[in-house]
């Protein structure tokens, strides 16, 4: 079966939740322009939001709107921000421990896309993907850098593959 045909079998809709890593938009410091963003481009498309947070850049705070995620029903997962290198980036060592399959082909991916608009900077992200299995579910998790123009390139990958990616992570 082709790559289109698997596409053609995959859900049309999924229910979501964005959750926003950010020390300085969890005490309402600045807004948080990326996670609203991708909301509205989330909901535009169909889907349906289950859950949005805003958390600070703390490993239990992060793991903690996943599973309430989780537990919301999100079948896809979109973070933003704790992706990069600095010492309070602590997102993806938050949340790869809990994917059961990680999926490198989404960073590397976002990490093209983002060169080819903002140059080799985009060596600074460590944005990932994963699924993560539980009672006899899949939830998609995108782990996106929290800046809007991320968060625009992330989304049109998100938007082509989270239902193919909840297709084959169902299986």
């Amino acid at each position: 079966m082709g790559v289109e045909e698997h596409k053609r079998k995959a859900p049309r809709t999924f229910r979501f939740a964005v959750i926003t890593v950010s020390d300085t938009a969890s005490r309402g410091e600045k807004e948080d322009k990326s996670g609203k963003f991708l909301l509205e481009e989330l909901e535009k498309a169909g889907h349906e939001r289950v859950l949005y947070r805003v958390v600070p850049d703390e490993k239990m705070e992060i793991i903690g709107a996943v599973v309430e995620a989780f537990r919301a029903g999100s079948e896809v997962v979109v973070t933003s921000g704790g992706t990069g290198i600095a010492s309070r980036d602590v997102t993806i060592e938050s949340l790869r421990p809990l994917f059961d399959k990680e999926l490198t082909g989404f960073g590397e991916v976002f990490r093209f896309m983002s060169y080819e608009e903002i140059g080799t900077s985009a060596i600074m992200t460590r944005a990932t993907a994963g699924i993560i299995r539980s009672s006899g579910r899949a939830m998609a998790v995108f782990c996106l850098p929290g800046s809007l123009g991320a968060a625009k390139t992330g989304i049109k990958i998100i938007l082509n593959e989270a239902g193919h990616v909840l297709k084959h992570g169902r299986e």
